[in-house]
């Protein structure tokens, strides 16, 4: 009886001594609240929150002067929504005392009851003074593991603020209404430009106008230009291409979009700059997305909208006169940085196959993205459209195609046609048989891993075939293990020491 007395007392008064959670790495749970919502701490780490966590027991005295100053400091960071999640564990409370303990002090974030999961979670942190309020990082680590003594509730927020988290505003809109812009042509005296909301813009706005005229109408309505584009720009609420007339030529223009979210609050101001012209056209290139025939899904804009020209090699399997260039394309793609500088290659078959295209692609050992005809080359080069084969086609980074057909297809006028354009030679080495005999890589394809060996591997890179990187590693010795469980399926390549190898993943 005397024992239980004092373990009541205990309780009671929550502890005089304070210490620390002792460990240094998070240790993943999943509970539901008193609310029944689920709670998965890794996925909100995983998401890129930190994840605060008061540990307490609703009879425990200094819990109870505590979470008042918690609950402010939650409001003061956001609410859950931004930089820190936060949450409360009880332990040894019935579901029960614990709603009554929420409502009692108007806790709006997720409270586990000790017999839901809290009592278990507590013991996998070996907590053992409550309360005990610890900060755990994106990446897992446990980076306060006790904000003791808590005066107030800048206590805690000037803590979190030490870890750079921001305060964030508990009503601002928990919508991004955003609008692209996208032009399709320019002409002298028009300019035809497609308009796309995402899903969280229930209206949008635009208007077209060289900057000394929005300076005058925004100056005369008395508006900044958010507003001045919801009161007096055309309205949509769709998807919608529109040209806009009686324009000067050679003169610059700015196009300007605002969206809405749902409750009427503005977005920030898309805008896209553009020249009219002199009398001449501009070509703008339609965009595509289709897979190569490693499975590597390829979509233009996003490479052009990423800073590189594109060439486009179209070509028809078993034809003499696409063959011929070949040397010269590939040369062009390794004297000018293999899809990794300035220009991207890709090249497309309207009438070969899959594996036509794949016996091409080893034929001519060609290690940038391959289109065929089952991946969508046929719709593409009708889209554009492509008349003549082969075609050597160059397009800028804002759409426009500048060289509709380089002629003759040779090396010396593609690199004539990428001078021009101001792009630089960035020579990289990637002869697969050469690297051969010093390096081995297994298995290949690979599912989960795949393994590289020898001598003096140091910095080692892989990239998937859009020329991005996707890990980057200091092998320390002879063999390193890579696991590819995570990649998609198709080609990558590894670098390092100057050299590249190839391997496929295969799931």
């Amino acid at each position: 009886m005397k024992k239980l007395l004092l373990l009541l007392i205990a309780l009671t008064l929550g502890f005089g001594v304070k210490a620390q959670c002792p460990l240094t790495t998070a240790v993943d749970f999943t509970a539901t609240d008193v609310h029944g919502t689920e709670v998965h701490l890794f996925d909100i780490l995983d998401g890129g929150q930190y994840v605060l966590i008061d540990f307490f027991f609703t009879t425990c005295g200094p819990c109870q002067q505590a979470t008042p100053k918690i609950r402010d400091s939650y409001t003061a960071m956001g609410c859950n929504m931004y930089d820190v999640f936060y949450m409360e564990i009880a332990t040894g409370d019935t579901h029960d005392a614990c709603i009554n303990w929420v409502n009692t002090y108007g806790i709006e974030y997720p409270t586990i009851s000790g017999v839901e999961g809290g009592s278990a979670i507590c013991n996998q942190y070996s907590i053992g003074q409550y309360p005990t309020v610890i900060l755990i990082a994106p990446n897992h680590q446990i980076v306060i593991q006790d904000l003791w003594p808590i005066n107030n509730a800048q206590t805690i927020i000037t803590a979190l603020e030490a870890q750079g988290l921001q305060q964030h505003d508990c009503n601002a809109s928990a919508y991004d209404p955003q609008v692209t812009i996208s032009v399709d042509q320019v002409l002298e005296t028009e300019v035809t430009a497609t308009f796309t909301p995402n899903e969280d813009c229930t209206m949008f706005y635009y208007t077209i106008a060289t900057d000394e005229e929005i300076q005058q109408w925004t100056a005369a309505a008395g508006m900044e230009l958010p507003e001045y584009l919801q009161n007096y720009g055309f309205p949509a609420d769709d998807v919608i291409s529109h040209t806009f007339t009686d324009l000067t030529p050679n003169t610059e223009y700015t196009i300007y979009a605002v969206a809405t979210d749902p409750d009427n609050n503005l977005g920030e101001v898309a805008q896209e700059t553009v020249i009219t012209n002199g009398g001449s056209v501009v070509e703008i290139i339609p965009d595509f997305t289709a897979p190569d025939i490693d499975g590597n899904e390829i979509n233009l804009y996003s490479i052009l909208d990423g800073g590189q020209a594109v060439l486009l090699y179209f070509f028809l399997t078993g034809d003499e006169y696409s063959e011929a260039p070949m040397r010269d394309v590939v040369e062009a793609f390794h004297q000018y940085g293999c899809n990794e500088h300035d220009v991207f290659f890709i090249e497309i078959s309207p009438n070969g196959h899959d594996d036509a295209c794949h016996a091409w692609a080893e034929q001519f050992e060609v290690q940038y993205p391959t289109i065929s005809r089952d991946g969508g080359g046929n719709d593409i080069a009708q889209a554009i459209p492509v008349g003549f084969y082969p075609t050597i086609m160059l397009v800028r980074p804002n759409h426009e195609i500048a060289v509709r057909d380089i002629y003759p297809p040779t090396y010396e006028y593609i690199a004539q046609a990428f001078g021009d354009e101001g792009y630089e030679e960035h020579y990289c080495v990637t002869s697969i048989e050469e690297d051969k005999a010093t390096y081995s890589l297994f298995p290949n394809p690979a599912n989960e891993r795949v393994t590289l060996k020898g001598e003096n591997l140091g910095t080692v890179s892989v990239y998937n075939a859009l020329g991005q990187k996707m890990d980057e590693f200091d092998a320390e010795d002879s063999e390193l293990s890579i696991n590819t469980s995570q990649y998609q399926s198709g080609v990558y390549f590894i670098k390092m020491n100057g050299k590249t190898l190839r391997f496929v993943v295969n799931h």
